[in-house]
């Protein structure tokens, strides 16, 4: 049994984990840092704890790197499996992890790069109006 077959069999929790959150882990980590870190800016600014801010960016672009690492394992294990055969039918297994895989990559860089940005600008939190 090969690992595309071992992925597509998997069961809900198994397929969930390695399929579903490798495809879409980045977008509620982006929600959960952009809610917190507007939710909590003006309380680190008035008190100075702005490495509440910046555990919250660590925390949340671990997440957003994990499901990262997971859709880069999809596209290795399809690409393994030879889903770039140019003879390899739009609907085998290979090739649909191949696509998820890559819309994967690119959902979590954009999310990772939204989370870095958003954390760039908490140095400039402490000059906020009183």
């Amino acid at each position: 049994m090969t690992a595309v077959h071992e992925i597509e069999a998997a069961g809900p929790m198994g397929r969930g984990i390695r399929v579903w959150f490798a495809v879409l882990g980045g977008i509620p980590a982006w929600a959960v840092h952009i809610l917190f870190v507007a939710s909590m800016a003006r309380y680190t600014c008035v008190h100075g704890r702005t490495w509440v801010l910046h555990l919250a960016t660590a925390v949340t672009a671990a997440i957003t790197i994990a499901a990262i690492a997971l859709s880069a394992n999809l596209v290795r294990v399809a690409r393994n499996a030879g889903a770039n055969d140019p003879e390899d039918e739009a609907a085998s297994p290979d090739a649909r992890l191949l696509f998820l895989g890559t819309v994967g990559l690119l959902i979590g860089s954009i999310n990772l790069l939204l989370i870095v940005l958003e954390g760039a600008y908490v140095p400039f939190l402490n000059r906020c109006v009183t």
